[in-house]
């Protein structure tokens, strides 16, 4: 009298693929599972915009961006900007408002070009994130 089960599905009331609230709760998990994006498709928009920047000015920008993308990619995703304040003593968008060679400092960034001493490099190095002079 007692049926004994053929397949997994059999041992459920209701059949895996048949059921909408158990599709949706997989497909929640598996996106849940993704990781973030690495790079903002807006910051690569501004970027191409800012064309009143010098090339070093960009150059620094984009190591910048790069570098912060990296650290916050490692550190859990609700838990970004807390850690990150943690670790460096402030959030990513208090760190722009600081000269370029501290935020290099700040961040361990090291980039040949950046390390040549010319004019260019001494005038972008003092200016902050946004091109202004900085605090």
């Amino acid at each position: 009298m007692d049926k004994s089960p053929d397949s997994p599905a059999d041992t459920l009331l209701v059949n895996p693929g048949k059921s909408t609230r158990l599709q949706e709760m997989r497909q929640r998990a598996a996106a849940a599972n993704q990781p973030a994006p690495a790079v903002a498709p807006a910051d690569k928009m501004l970027q191409t915009k800012d064309t009143g920047f010098s090339p070093e000015m960009l150059l620094a920008r984009q190591l910048i961006d790069e570098r912060l993308t990296q650290i916050l990619a490692t550190l859990p995703v609700g838990k970004q900007r807390r850690l990150f304040k943690i670790r460096f003593g402030m959030e990513p968008d208090q760190i722009k408002a600081l000269a370029i060679k501290q935020i290099f400092a700040l961040l361990n960034i090291n980039h040949p070009q950046f390390n040549n001493h010319c004019t260019n490099m001494k005038q972008v190095a003092d200016l902050n994130y946004n091109g202004r002079q900085a605090n």
